[in-house]
């Protein structure tokens, strides 16, 4: 490593405390915040109810966890606090034992007879988006930017039933669209929606793989009939816990990671666009009354609030154009005692962080609820 290398990774390393330390306060970010996210990402257990049960537990078993190290986690959705009618997401936490400090799950493995995979390890904060957007069998549903699917998947747990036929009272079984545009990770998702969703589903188009552009104007791809009764816009963004991973990762072993030597300020401003074309898209696909959850795992503000509050200013404009429709933030405050369990709140939404006071350490994740409604 040069002395010039050496000096611009300093200085992009020491810029980046500053600017989250003026965000979240210089002794949160000192004393909890950093150190939180420095920390290993923690994962839980998302159950996949198109496996047998008996599948994942005996991958737990020859895993040697005892299935007292694990903790079924309650999420609440948008309309109620609970599971309903066997249509819902099961995900399930490891707590350290007296022998073992890990709380880690083994990787997937296939199901004995349908050759599904068990399960998917994930950050327990995106199986709680999920859960809040609250999608059910026989809605259209578009997750549009799914990559790697993770969330596709947990959104498929509450829409198909175990047989993928419909739900109990006979309604159909909805559409849930997943969407990636960048051809790699669009490769991956549709590997990872056949791994896990039962066949029929996909070959009955009830579970669709698309690659559109979700900024551009050439959206038509994704509009459905009648719009959208959920969106998940799970954005890109700043991932500043990855940042400082492979930071730490690379300096241990004396070299600079690329991630921290390019991070600058100004780059949340550029994502922030992108992030609130997304979310626009998003907008004109949902049909009124639908709802559409905005996520990202940034922990800048200009990617989070921010692109909520451009949102709601461009819905204004779209109004004075002729728009008959407009929006609705949050989820209610009955939510609020639920959701202070697992997160923060924001100024439009919640911040789920790994220095939260539940002490389950997940996230960073920030979501915000907006549904469009009738504004004429």
């Amino acid at each position: 490593m040069t002395k010039t290398t050496r000096n611009t990774a300093a200085a992009a390393e020491e810029s980046f405390h500053k600017h989250y330390s003026a965000i979240w306060g210089a002794e949160r970010w000192r004393d909890a915040l950093y150190p939180a996210l420095a920390g290993p990402t923690r994962h839980a257990a998302l159950v996949n109810r198109y496996a047998s049960i008996a599948d994942f537990w005996e991958a737990i078993s020859e895993a040697n966890i005892d299935r007292e190290e694990l903790e079924q986690l309650q999420f609440p959705n948008s309309t109620s606090t609970g599971a309903r009618d066997g249509t819902h997401i099961l995900c399930f936490a490891r707590v350290p034992s007296s022998s073992s400090e890990s709380t880690a799950f083994p990787p997937p493995k296939p199901a004995a007879f349908s050759r599904l995979l068990t399960h998917w390890n994930l950050d327990a904060a995106s199986a709680l988006v999920a859960s809040l957007l609250d999608a059910r069998p026989g809605e259209s549903v578009l997750d549009l930017c799914a990559a790697p699917g993770g969330k596709s998947i947990a959104l498929a747990q509450s829409m198909f039933t175990a047989d993928a036929t419909g739900d109990q009272n006979g309604r159909p079984a909805g559409v849930l669209r997943s969407n990636e545009m960048e051809p790699r990770r669009h490769k991956r998702l549709s590997e990872n929606l056949q791994a896990y969703l039962p066949a029929q589903l996909i070959k009955d188009s009830s579970v669709q793989c698309l690659r559109v552009d979700g900024t551009s104007n050439a959206t038509n791809a994704l509009l459905a009939s009648g719009g959208y009764d959920k969106i998940l816009v799970d954005a890109p963004c700043s991932s500043e816990r990855h940042i400082i991973h492979a930071h730490l990762k690379a300096s241990a072993s004396g070299n600079t990671a690329p991630e921290m030597a390019s991070w600058r300020p100004g780059s949340s401003k550029r994502l922030a666009q992108t992030q609130l074309s997304l979310l626009m898209t998003a907008l004109k696909a949902v049909k009124v009354g639908g709802s559409i959850m905005y996520a990202t795992c940034s922990i800048e503000v200009a990617e989070n609030d921010g692109v909520i509050g451009k949102m709601v200013a461009q819905v204004e404009k779209e109004r004075k154009k002729g728009a008959r429709w407009s929006v609705k933030l949050g989820l209610g405050e009955a939510m609020d005692e639920h959701l202070e369990r697992w997160a923060e709140k924001t100024k439009y939404g919640w911040m789920v962080l790994p220095d939260h006071p539940g002490n389950g350490r997940w996230g960073p994740l920030f979501s915000a609820m907006v549904t469009k409604t009738d504004g004429v």
